[in-house]
């Protein structure tokens, strides 16, 4: 089984300091769209509910499954709002300790077993995937091929627009991280 994962680009709310509001999805990004064209209609693609990506379709013809366990974490109240606006001290917490959540959100613990559960549960056989999601997804999709927990979040970065491969015969490998797709 291989596993290509495609970093969507951040979200223009982010750049901004802002969570982005809840259930709100991004495109693609020209690079995103360009590289999914340019690899044929041969490999299924998994999407990350959070990256919409109806217009990266090479002709149409290609099936987009979107697989809710790929969405990035649920920031809960704290959608929609600007860091600055936040408590510092809950920032710091959001920031350094794993098992804290926005109010009515998730843990960065809890989306890491999410994700990383996923990965685990794809069949053998499977054959190449295409999982386009948001930059963090992909890293913690890398941390659990791996082998790690959410305490190497802080040791691996996936740029926007980069792609990654992981491949599993008895075990995952990773054999490329944040190549840019451009």
């Amino acid at each position: 089984m291989k596993l290509f994962g495609i970093a969507s680009r951040l979200p223009d709310d982010i750049r901004r300091g802002i969570i982005p509001p809840r259930n709100s999805t991004d495109g693609p990004g020209a690079s995103t769209a360009a590289w999914l064209q340019a690899s044929g209609d041969h490999h299924p693609i998994v999407a990350a509910p959070d990256v919409a990506l109806a217009s990266a379709q090479s002709g149409g013809e290609r099936p987009i499954v979107t697989e809710p366990a790929l969405r990035e974490r649920d920031h809960g109240q704290w959608h929609g709002r600007n860091l600055r606006d936040l408590p510092p001290d809950d920032i710091h917490r959001w920031v350094d300790d794993p098992d804290f959540a926005p109010p009515d959100g998730e843990s960065g613990r809890a989306a890491c077993e999410r994700i990383g559960d996923w990965l685990d549960h794809l069949p053998d056989g499977t054959g190449t995937l295409i999982v386009v999601a948001r930059p963090a997804v992909i890293r913690m999709l890398l941390i659990r091929a791996l082998g790690g927990g959410i305490e190497m979040v802080r040791h691996l970065d996936v740029p926007p627009s980069t792609r990654s491969e992981l491949s599993r015969h008895t075990g995952w490998r990773v054999s490329a991280i944040g190549v840019p797709l451009g």
